[in-house]
């Protein structure tokens, strides 16, 4: 019965990797490629495998991109709830909060380049798949509201502050950061470029927490 249980699950180890695989190799293509330019052809010959094992995970090529797209979105908006407060906390505490939230979405974005690239550049082609991509888009700015709505709450921000056009300018600052960044624009690559990952994130929290004069 063990064995039996652990060959079963050997099985599910592997299919879910198999999945992963697809997952991963969509991704790049769609990224590198283009949505349109991408065929089901070119996943399974890339990874290896038949059209039949394609379709036994996924219904077409836009529920692959789907899932991709609501995977992603979920992760990130983890890393934006790591900023509601439960309790008011001082300064210093709300600092390092948001530089926790930014952390984790830059960490995400270097770990997924493929992914960030779909969700900053849009696959605008697809009626649908924008939609999904404008959805995380504006989830991850309610978030970013409910957070500050949150902060304003407990008094921790002045009460003029309006918790949605704070939101706005935080996506944003984040999606430019971000664009530069992953897609090395000429403008802005060489001061990107002598900067480490954890150095971007301390001055984009700083703008972000204290704007242009730093105070």
């Amino acid at each position: 019965m063990s064995q039996s249980g652990g060959v079963t699950l050997q099985a599910q180890d592997r299919r879910q990797e198999r999945k992963r695989q697809l997952l991963q190799i969509a991704l790049e293509l769609f990224a590198t490629r283009g949505y349109e330019n991408t065929k089901v052809s070119d996943i399974v010959a890339k990874a290896g495998v038949s059209q039949g094992t394609f379709y036994w995970y996924f219904e077409s090529k836009e529920a692959i991109c789907l899932e991709m797209l609501e995977e992603g979105q979920q992760k990130i908006l983890e890393a934006i709830n790591i900023g509601y407060r439960v309790t008011k906390v001082d300064v210093q505490e709300s600092l390092r909060s948001s530089a926790s939230i930014f952390e984790h979405i830059f960490k995400f974005a270097e770990e997924n380049p493929f992914l960030m690239l779909i969700i900053l550049k849009g696959i605008h082609s697809q009626t649908d798949l924008q939609a999904k991509v404008n959805t995380i888009k504006a989830n991850m700015e309610a978030a970013f509201e409910n957070n500050i709505t949150r902060a304003k709450e407990l008094n921790m921000v002045a009460e003029k502050v309006d918790p949605a056009m704070q939101a706005v300018f935080i996506m944003s600052l984040l999606e430019g950061v971000l664009s530069r960044w992953l897609f090395n624009t000429t403008s802005s690559t060489n001061v990107l470029q002598q900067k480490s990952l954890q150095q971007i994130i301390e001055e984009t929290v700083h703008f972000e927490f204290f704007g242009i004069f730093g105070v």
